[in-house]
């Protein structure tokens, strides 16, 4: 079964509210609604789940228009091409770009304190990644390089024109970035990009949008022997220069996620180029790629600059996601979610992860970290919605635009899948009013 690009699906957490004999107002807190609508129909890519790599920003939205990118290939093609999507409305999407081939990672959308949109995406030597935009030196798949480039001209219609671009693209050797994770700081200015590198030591990239221009670029630390330090999620903290990452340990040699074997979440006070706080969130010294491991973590920071962490954990066949507050705070189960789940907290302080489970939105809501409540919610016509990936706010912290106020709305990419299909589409853009 397939949806058609327009369809406009809703779906309500029904708790009826009947009117009594005089006419009773209405409930004045309206249960909680799921809409979704088709970004894309059209993907055939089946080795990857769309949305893969949740450390990086996939759907933003500049003030007038929403962007929405992820990978695509015919069927189990690699290296990936991917698309670029917008809409004025977040209903309606149309396709705007084809990154044709080469690509390595997902791209990452940001937009920064002017409303310029910027794209990166790590490609592949031997070929343009994208349109126009000339390939790093080397050979066919010899290298892994950053296409960054900057988005200042609109069409008449207002929205970013993609053949217009600043190219800040880094062609030199050993430029590479692999599995980088991606935030803008909370002025706008400044773009965050922390990456690994041949070898897997662990990077990180401070660039000005205002002079065009690389801060910084400082190595982080190095894993251990035999390990990996792999997906960092990036967030800028509510002072300048406080900057921190959360990220995943893999063991070298074993089958992708088989083998993570920690999360580890790092902090620093000098915009990156030294990170004073190292901790380990959690650690499995015998990971057996069946009943036992440690998957994806993700972090935020909340309006009082608490950062605010959720990782993964599988023992014995049992998986749990645990939540901590502060750096070195309380460990608290918040339930079975996915290891792919995602962290806001509101203005008020209420904390939200975002998470899947078969064809539903699981939510889990908490106002102090210690009590969770856990909701799910259908996501109509697919047979699985897979892997939330928030929507990016204009500029500063993760909570992103319509997150405040009383019935706060937060919208993300989700990839779905349909029953005998083995290709993950459609691409929905879910919307979530609590």
């Amino acid at each position: 079964m397939h949806l058609h690009r327009s369809l406009l699906l809703a779906v309500a957490t029904v708790a009826a509210a009947i009117a009594g004999p005089t006419g009773a107002a209405a409930d004045p807190d309206p249960p909680a609604v799921v809409r979704a609508s088709v970004v894309s129909d059209e993907l055939a890519v089946t080795n990857v789940v769309p949305t893969w790599g949740a450390q990086i920003p996939k759907v933003v939205y500049d003030g007038h228009f929403y962007y929405a990118t992820t990978l695509d290939g015919d069927g189990a093609q690699y290296p990936w091409s991917a698309q670029v999507w917008r809409s004025r409305d977040g209903a309606g999407w149309t396709p705007v770009l084809r990154l044709p081939g080469h690509v390595y990672q997902p791209a990452g959308l940001l937009v920064d304190g002017e409303g310029d949109l910027h794209l990166q995406v790590a490609c592949y030597t031997g070929a343009e990644c994208y349109p126009g935009v000339a390939p790093a030196p080397g050979g066919e798949l010899a290298a892994v390089y950053p296409v960054r480039l900057e988005f200042t001209e609109r069409n008449a219609d207002g929205s970013v024109d993609f053949a217009d671009f600043t190219d800040h693209t880094i062609r030199a050797a050993g430029s590479e970035r692999y599995y980088q994770g991606l935030a803008v700081d909370p002025s706008g200015r400044y773009l965050y990009s922390a990456y690994a590198v041949d070898g897997w030591d662990l990077w990180i990239n401070v660039f000005d949008t205002v002079t065009g221009a690389d801060v910084h670029t400082s190595k982080v630390a190095s894993p251990p022997a035999g390990r990996a330090w792999l997906y960092p999620r990036v967030q800028p903290g509510t002072a300048p220069s406080e900057v921190s990452l959360t990220f995943s340990q893999y063991v070298l040699g074993g089958p992708n996620s088989a083998y993570l074997d920690a999360a580890l979440l790092f902090s620093s006070d000098d915009g990156g180029r030294t990170f004073g706080h190292q901790e380990v969130l959690t650690s499995n010294p015998a990971p057996d790629g069946d009943g036992n491991w440690v998957d994806a973590s993700d972090l935020t920071v909340g309006p009082d600059g608490d950062v605010h962490t959720v990782f993964y954990r599988r023992d014995g066949g049992v998986g749990t996601l645990y939540y901590q507050r502060g750096l070195d705070g309380d460990q608290v189960p918040v339930g079975p979610l996915d290891n792919h789940s995602q962290i806001l907290v509101a203005p008020d302080g209420r904390i939200s992860v975002f998470s899947s489970e078969g064809a539903a939105l699981a939510v889990a809501t908490s106002a102090d970290g210690v009590d969770w409540t856990i909701e799910r919610h259908t996501v109509p016509g697919v047979a699985a919605a897979l892997w939330p990936n928030l929507l990016g706010a204009r500029q500063g912290s993760r909570v992103p635009p319509g997150f405040g106020g009383r019935r706060p709305t937060v919208g993300m990419l989700m990839a779905g899948q349909t029953s005998g299909d083995a290709a993950f589409h459609p691409l929905l853009f879910v919307r979530y009013k609590d």
